[in-house]
């Protein structure tokens, strides 16, 4: 007998989870290429996808109870944040995630619903990175040299409009939500600003959008259907 998983709130939560972690910084800036130490081009492992949603599914199990589980998550993540004004910023959007998690308590109360979470992580997280860092990547590199494009009034004025034809085919293929995704991406730049005023420097790596487009295959970037 298959077990129940409960896929729309699951489907509902993730993005939520998501766009928190972004917003603080917790989710990796590039899709399959960083730099490290000395320089080089280091693939970024899976693992960096993932670490920060494990540790909140590993906190819920081990406490049997969503809103300990939470909290204790909660005070770890927010210790790893330098930026008082990213902490205080997206406090608000950690109070929703924790009050609508817990309103959908049974739901993290299932073990299906975390083994499924758990096997399916990857795939969420970059499927969900996926659209906003190409067009993030996009702008930076159109704006490169121009230190004013990290300005909340500039990025508001010039996303997604100054780069309209380098990302017209994603647009296509992310039509029905591409105002969200812009809302996000928006919010990533304005954000982690101190990041990408380096790439716009040219002191940081980006991965050019043709280049982030053939990172994964399809297979890589699916959910899984299966249970």
């Amino acid at each position: 007998m298959a077990l129940s998983i409960n896929r729309n709130e699951l489907d509902e939560f993730c993005p939520r989870l998501f766009r928190t972690l972004d917003g603080l910084g917790l989710l990796p800036r590039q899709l399959g290429w960083k730099r490290d130490a000395s320089g080089r081009p280091q693939r970024i492992a899976p693992t960096e996808f993932e670490k920060y949603p494990r540790l909140l599914f590993g906190s819920i199990q081990r406490y049997n109870d969503v809103e300990a589980g939470f909290k204790e998550w909660e005070s770890r993540i927010l210790r790893e944040i330098e930026s008082p004004s990213v902490r205080e910023g997206y406090y608000p959007e950690l109070q929703a995630l924790f009050h609508w998690m817990v309103q959908y308590k049974e739901v993290f109360n299932k073990k299906p619903n975390l083994q499924h979470l758990r096997a399916s992580l990857y795939a969420r997280v970059f499927q969900y990175l996926y659209p906003r860092r190409v067009l993030v990547n996009a702008y930076c590199v159109k704006h490169q040299g121009n230190a004013e494009a990290i300005d909340a009034e500039f990025i508001e004025k010039a996303l997604p409009d100054s780069i309209r034809e380098e990302v017209k085919k994603l647009e296509e293929v992310y039509s029905e939500e591409w105002d969200t995704i812009v809302a996000d991406a928006k919010a990533s730049l304005i954000s982690n600003a101190a990041y990408y005023r380096k790439i716009l420097r040219g002191e940081e790596f980006v991965a050019p959008s043709e280049e982030a487009m053939a990172l994964e295959s399809q297979e890589e970037i699916e959910i899984s259907k299966e249970g």
